[in-house]
C-alpha cells in the first residue's frame, strides 16, 4: 500500500509567519484537527487541537505568532516508507499523525492514525474481538454536568490530558465535548466562564460493548469521528475509545500481520549459499520457525523443533548468553556433527519479540571441496586451510597440522611435546593472563600474539578457538590466521588518514544524499568552514552565484554519466569572498552498484590560474560585478588627473555606498546581498557616459569618476539623477527592498590633487551624508575631516572603553559649612584612557550623549555610587551619608529612569533617603509639565532631588516653587570670581535667600579658596564642595579624607 494513497486530501499547511487566531480560522474553515507550519516549503512545527485546547484554556492571546507555541520536534518520514514503518512510528511514538515529505524535505501531507486503521481494517480486523476488550483496562469516561463552566471542562481535559469530555445532566449523558469543538470556540473567542449547555456536540454517537471492534471501526469510519463512545451494561458506565485504543490493539496482534508482509525477505535468505535458521526466542524456549534451503540441505531440522534438536543445551546456552549480553563475535567456530562452521547471528526486535537469524558458513567445503569429509577428527583438522594447534593442560603442543607446519616452517617433530610458548615472542605474564582467560571462558576469540616461525621471522596470529574435555583429560583446539599483512595494511589505512588530514588540496565527503560527511584540515583552510559549520549540509553552501542553472544542469548530468566530474568551478568561502578552484569529484559504489559516498578533492587556483587574460581581469576587476576594482580604478584615475591639469578642466568623483547593506547581507544572506550589489552597479551605470570609470572597490562601496564637469550644477543633476534611480523598490525572490545610497562628491582640483586625497575626502563627504539621514548626496568640505574623523575615534574609543572597563568613579566631598562635618559626597566618572591618562567628562560626555553611550556609563556610575555609600555605611565611616549621582536628559528620555534608579537601590540595599540625583536646571525648564511628571515619581521612591547649574538657566519661581526639590547647585561660575565679583556675590546671595524663603537647602560647588568659604559661610549656604577640601578622589582616598577630617 502507497503512502500517498493514505495522505490526507483536506489542506493543513501554512507558512510559520502566521498568529494563532489565522490557525484556528483555518482549522474551522478546513475541518482538519492540525495545521503544519511551514518556512518555505519546509516544515518547522506543528500545532494541533491538543495545543489549541491547553491554550485556549491558559487564555493566551491569540493573536500571538503559532511558531512560538508550536511543537517544533517533528516526527516526520518519506513518501517512499512502508505503511508497516509508518504504523510503527505512531505506536512507538504515541503520535496521531505522521508528516510526510518528499526527498527534498519538502512538505507532501500528512497520515492519521484513523486513516491507517481504516485502511488497515482488511488486514488486522477479521477477528471476533469485542469492544470491550479495549475499555477492560480503560479508566472511564470523565464527564461535566450540563451547569458546569467551559473552563471547567477545558481544565478536566488538559490536566487528565484526555480529548473529550462527556456532558451529562445528572446521570443521563447529553452530548460530548471533544477537541474540535474547542477549537470552534477558540476560534470565535467564547468566554469560558460561560456554562457548557449551549456549547457542546449534542448528537451523541454511542455503540455497545458487546459490538465487534471492527463494526466499530466501520461506524466511526462511516460516521467520520475519531473516538467512540462505548457503554458497558454490565458496569452501568461509558467509556471513550481513541484511534490510539484501536491501534494499540493492532500492535497487540501485529506479529502474524507483520510475517504476512515480509515473505519478501525470506524469499531473500533463500537464494544466499548460507545455511540460515529463524529461531523465534520465546525467553524459556526457543523454537525452529523458519529456515532456508540450504539449512533443509544440511541439517536434519523441521519447525517447531528446539535449537537444541540441532545444537547440544551446553553449546545453545553458551551462544544464547551472549547474544543477550550482545558479546557474539563475528564468524565464530562451531562444530556440528562432522562439519565446522563459521557462525554468525542477527537479532531482529518485531513489535514485542525478538527473531535470531542464524547464518551457517560451512568451511569444511572449504577447507578440501574435492574429498568428502571423514568421521575421523585427525583427517578433518590436518586439512582444514588455517593452521591449527592443540594444547594439553601443561600448555604443550599435541598436534599441529599440515597448514600450520607450512606457515611457521617448523617439521612436527620439532614441535610435538614442546611448550608453545617456547615459539612466541610474548611475556610469560601475558601468556598467564590469556591462558586463565580461556579456561574461565572455555573460548578465546581474535587474540592476537606475535608467533617466530623458523626461520626466525615474527608474524602476528589471530587465533580463535575452544577447550574440550575427553576423559577427564583437557585439551585446547585453536586455528589461527596470519593476520601481518592485515596489519600492514591497517597502517597504510592509517598512513591515509594521515594524508587526508595533511594534503594541500581540500578534500570534501558526502553520503548518497549529498550530505557532508567528513572534510579536511585543507578544506577548513581553503574555505574557512570547520566540520561542525558543514555537518550534514549540502555543498551548496559554498555556490557563489557566479554559475547559472545551465552549468550545474551539465554538472550533475555529467556526474551522473561518468561517476566523475572535473573541471574549475567559482565558489564562496565562509567570509563571503568568492575563489576560482579546481576540482574532482568522484562517485563511490558499493557491490551493488550503489551510490554510497561521493568524494570532492579541489585546490584553490586564485593565484595560479593558467589564463594570462583571466588573471589581467581578475587582477583589475570585481569578480562580482565585473567593474573595475580598486587598483583599476587608480590607474584610470591618476590618468584623468594628468589629462584634466593638461587640460585645466575639472573632474568629479562620487563615493557611493548602500544604506543599510549590512542588515541586508546579515538578514538574508549573500546571495541576496550579490544579486542587490548586481542590481546597484547596474543602475549605476545607466548614468555614466562612455568614458567615464565607475567601479566596486569593495563591500558595499562604488566609485564613479566623470571627466570635464566644470558646472556643479551639472555635478548636482547627475547625482540626483542617481539617487532618483533608487526610488522604486527592488523585488527580489519574495521579498520586497527598499534600497538606498549615500554619495560622497569630491571635485579635482578643489578638493585634492591626487587620487588618494579625492577618494579620501569623497568618503568623508558620504559619510556627512549618512550623518545627516542616508539617502542623499554632500559635496566635500574641509570642515567634515575634522569633524567625521573627531566623532568616529571617539565613537569607538567610547565603546572600546565601556568594553575595557576603563571607566572609574571618583568622588568629592561635600561639607556641611555650620557644623564643619562630611555630610556626604557627588560621584564623578573619570576615564582612565590608555593613552591619554585621565580624562574629565567635560571632554567626553558630549560624545557618549550624541551617541547614546551615556546610558550604559550613567548606570555604571550610578550602581558603583550606590554601592560605594552602602560600604561606607556599614564599615561605619559615614553612617549618615549621601551619595549624589547626575542623572543625564538623554538616560531620562531614552531609559527608565525610574525603574533603574529603584532597582540599584535594592541591589545595593542602600536606602533612598541617602541617595541625590542631580538634574539640570535647563533640562528641567525645557518641558515642565514632563519634568514635574518625572520629579514627583522620584520622589515617591524616597530620594533626594537636586538642581545642577543653578541660576545658568530660565527658571521661573513660580514652576521653581511647585517642583519636589530639596537641594539648589549654585553652579561654579558664580563662586569662581567671590568675594569680588559684585555681580556674582549678589546673584549667590540672592539664591542663598530664595532657597531659605523656598525651604530648600543651597550648595556651593567649585569653592578654592578661604575667602570664598567664608563669604558663603557668612551668606549662610548650607553645604558646599570644591578643591578648598578636596579634590575629587578614589574610593581608596577618599575613606582616608572622611578618617583624618577634623
Amino acid at each position: 500500500m502507497g503512502l500517498n494513497k493514505l495522505i490526507s486530501q483536506i489542506e493543513d499547511s501554512i507558512n510559520c509567519d502566521v498568529t494563532l487566531q489565522e490557525i484556528l480560522d483555518l482549522m474551522v474553515k478546513n475541518r482538519t484537527k492540525h495545521f503544519v507550519l511551514l518556512n518555505g516549503k519546509k516544515p518547522v512545527g506543528i500545532i494541533t487541537e491538543r495545543d489549541i485546547l491547553l491554550l485556549y484554556a491558559k487564555h493566551i492571546n491569540l493573536n500571538l505568532k503559532a511558531i512560538d507555541y508550536a511543537e517544533k520536534n517533528l516526527i516526520t518520514t518519506k513518501v517512499n516508507r512502508k505503511v508497516n514503518y509508518i504504523l510503527g512510528l505512531m505506536l512507538n511514538n504515541k503520535i496521531r499523525r505522521i508528516i510526510v515529505l518528499d526527498e527534498n524535505n519538502e512538505y507532501l501531507g500528512s497520515i492519521l492514525q484513523e486513516k491507517l486503521i481504516y485502511e488497515f481494517g482488511q488486514d488486522i480486523f477479521r477477528t471476533n474481538i469485542k469492544a470491550k476488550e479495549l475499555i477492560k483496562n480503560n479508566k472511564k469516561a470523565s464527564i461535566v454536568q450540563i451547569d458546569s463552566t467551559i473552563q471547567e471542562a477545558l481544565d478536566l481535559m488538559s490536566t487528565n490530558y484526555i480529548s473529550s469530555v462527556l456532558v451529562f445532566e445528572r446521570s443521563t449523558p447529553l452530548g460530548i465535548l471533544s477537541e474540535s469543538d474547542v477549537v470552534n470556540l477558540a476560534q470565535k473567542h467564547i468566554n469560558t466562564n460561560l456554562t457548557i449547555k449551549n456549547f457542546y456536540h449534542k448528537n451523541l454517537i454511542t455503540y455497545d460493548s458487546e459490538d465487534s471492534l471492527f463494526d466499530v471501526v466501520l461506524k466511526m469510519k462511516n460516521d467520520n469521528i475519531r473516538k467512540a463512545v462505548i457503554y458497558d451494561k454490565e458496569q452501568n458506565e461509558y467509556f471513550v475509545i481513541t484511534s490510539k485504543d484501536i491501534l494499540n490493539n493492532i500492535k497487540g496482534n501485529y506479529n502474524l500481520f507483520l510475517e504476512s508482509k515480509l515473505n519478501d525477505i525470506k524469499n531473500t535468505f533463500n537464494s544466499l549459499n548460507e545455511a540460515v535458521i529463524e529461531v523465534f526466542d520465546n525467553e524459556d524456549e526457543q523454537l525452529i520457525y523458519w529456515f532456508n534451503k540450504k539449512a533443509n540441505e544440511l541439517f536434519d531440522i523441521k519447525i517447531d523443533d528446539k535449537i537444541t534438536t540441532l545444537l547440544s543445551p551446553i553449546k545453545w546456552s553458551t551462544i544464547y548468553n551472549k547474544i543477550q549480553s550482545n558479546s557474539f563475535g563475528k564468524n565464530e567456530i562451531i562444530e556440528i556433527g562432522e562439519n565446522i562452521f563459521q557462525l554468525n547471528i542477527i537479532c531482529t526486535k518485531v513489535v514485542d519479540n525478538t527473531t535470531i537469524k542464524l547464518l551457517f558458513t560451512n568451511i569444511s567445503e572449504i577447507a578440501n571441496q574435492n574429498k568428502q569429509i571423514e568421521n575421523n577428527f585427525k583427517f578433518l583438522y590436518e586439512e582444514v586451510p588455517y593452521p591449527y594447534q592443540s594444547l594439553n593442560d601443561k600448555g604443550e603442543l599435541i598436534n599441529v597440522n599440515k597448514k600450520w607446519v607450512e606457515v611457521t616452517g617448523y617439521s612436527k617433530d620439532e614441535v610435538i611435546g614442546e611448550k608453545f610458548s617456547n615459539f612466541l615472542e610474548e611475556k610469560t605474564e601475558t601468556l598467564n593472563k590469556l591462558f586463565t582467560k580461556f579456561l574461565e571462558n572455555k573460548h578465546i576469540e581474535n587474540e592476537k600474539l606475535r608467533l617466530r616461525k623458523k626461520n626466525g621471522e615474527v608474524i602476528l596470529a589471530n587465533f580463535t578457538g575452544s577447550i574440550s574435555y575427553v576423559n577427564d583429560q583437557m585439551s585446547t583446539h585453536c586455528v589461527f590466521k596470519d593476520i601481518t599483512e592485515e596489519e600492514k595494511i591497517q597502517k597504510k589505512l592509517q598512513l591515509s588518514d594521515i594524508v587526508f588530514e595533511n594534503t594541500t588540496e581540500g578534500i570534501l565527503i558526502t553520503n548518497e544524499r549529498f550530505e557532508i560527511i567528513s572534510v579536511n584540515e585543507a578544506f577548513t583552510k581553503i574555505t574557512g568552514y570547520s566540520f561542525d559549520d558543514v555537518k550534514n549540509k549540502n555543498p551548496k553552501i559554498l555556490k557563489s552565484g557566479k554559475h547559472d542553472k545551465e552549468f550545474y544542469k551539465h554538472f550533475y548530468q555529467e556526474l551522473k554519466t561518468n561517476n566523475y566530474w572535473r573541471g574549475e568551478i567559482w565558489n564562496r568561502k565562509k567570509s563571503g569572498e568568492i575563489y576560482p578552484e579546481w576540482l574532482n569529484i568522484s562517485v563511490v559504489k558499493d557491490k551493488q552498484n550503489q551510490i554510497i559516498n561521493y568524494v570532492a578533492l579541489f585546490s584553490d587556483i586564485s593565484k595560479i590560474k593558467d589564463s594570462n587574460a583571466k588573471i589581467e581581469f581578475l587582477a583589475h576587476h570585481d569578480p562580482l560585478t565585473n567593474l573595475p576594482n580598486r587598483l583599476l580604478l587608480q590607474a584610470r584615475l591618476n590618468k584623468s588627473i594628468e589629462e584634466a591639469t593638461e587640460l585645466k578642466q575639472r573632474l568629479a568623483l562620487f563615493f557611493i555606498d548602500i544604506d543599510n547593506f549590512k542588515l541586508i547581507n546579515d538578514t538574508y544572506g549573500h546571495s541576496i546581498g550579490d544579486r542587490i550589489i548586481n542590481l546597484v552597479a547596474k543602475r549605476l551605470q545607466k548614468n555614466i557616459r562612455k568614458n567615464d570609470t565607475i567601479s566596486r572597490i569593495g563591500g558595499d562601496e562604488f566609485i564613479i569618476v566623470m571627466e570635464n564637469l566644470n558646472d556643479k550644477n551639472h555635478i548636482k543633476k547627475i547625482a540626483q539623477n542617481i539617487l532618483d534611480d533608487f526610488r522604486e523598490p527592488v523585488k527580489m525572490e519574495q521579498y520586497l527592498f527598499d534600497i538606498t545610497i549615500s554619495i560622497g562628491i569630491s571635485i579635482f582640483p578643489e578638493n585634492g590633487l591626487n587620487d588618494e586625497d579625492l577618494i579620501k575626502h569623497a568618503d568623508t563627504a558620504m559619510y556627512s551624508a549618512k550623518n545627516l539621514g542616508k539617502n542623499q548626496f554632500q559635496f566635500y568640505k574641509a570642515k567634515m575631516t575634522s569633524e567625521i574623523f573627531e566623532k568616529i575615534i571617539m565613537k569607538q574609543e567610547l565603546n572600546d572603553a565601556i568594553k575595557n572597563e576603563e571607566f572609574e568613579v571618583y568622588y568629592q566631598p561635600q561639607i556641611d559649612i555650620k557644623q564643619n562635618r562630611i555630610i556626604g559626597a557627588e560621584a564623578l566618572i573619570r576615564w582612565n584612557h590608555k593613552n591619554l591618562g585621565i580624562v574629565y567628562p567635560n571632554d567626553f560626555i558630549p560624545y557618549a550623549e550624541e551617541t547614546k553611550l551615556i546610558i550604559p556609563i550613567g548606570k555604571f556610575v550610578l550602581e558603583k555610587a550606590c554601592a560605594f555609600m552602602k560600604k561606607l555605611q556599614e564599615e561605619k565611616i559615614l553612617e549618615e551619608g549621601t551619595i549624589s549621582v547626575n542623572i543625564s536628559n538623554i538616560q531620562i528620555k531614552y531609559d527608565d529612569i525610574v525603574k533603574l534608579i529603584d532597582e540599584e537601590l535594592k541591589k545595593s540595599k542602600l536606602s533612598p533617603k541617602f541617595l541625590e540625583i542631580e538634574l539640570t536646571e535647563n533640562y528641567l525648564m525645557r518641558d515642565t509639565d514632563e519634568s514635574l511628571s518625572i520629579l514627583n515619581e522620584l520622589k515617591k521612591l524616597g530620594i533626594n532631588l537636586a538642581v545642577d547649574e543653578f541660576g545658568t538657566g530660565y527658571s521661573s519661581l513660580n514652576y521653581l516653587k511647585q517642583f519636589p526639590l530639596d537641594k539648589l547647585k549654585i553652579d561654579i561660575s558664580f563662586i569662581s570670581d567671590l568675594p569680588f565679583n559684585k555681580k556674582d556675590a549678589a546673584i549667590t546671595k540672592t539664591i542663598i535667600a530664595l532657597g531659605k524663603g523656598l525651604d530648600i537647602k543651597t550648595i556651593a560647588e567649585g569653592v578654592e579658596t578661604k575667602e570664598q568659604k567664608e563669604f558663603l559661610e557668612k551668606e549662610e549656604c548650607d553645604e558646599i564642595q570644591g578643591w578648598f577640601y578636596s579634590k575629587a578622589l578614589k574610593e581608596k582616598d577618599f575613606i582616608e579624607f572622611v578618617k583624618n577630617f577634623k
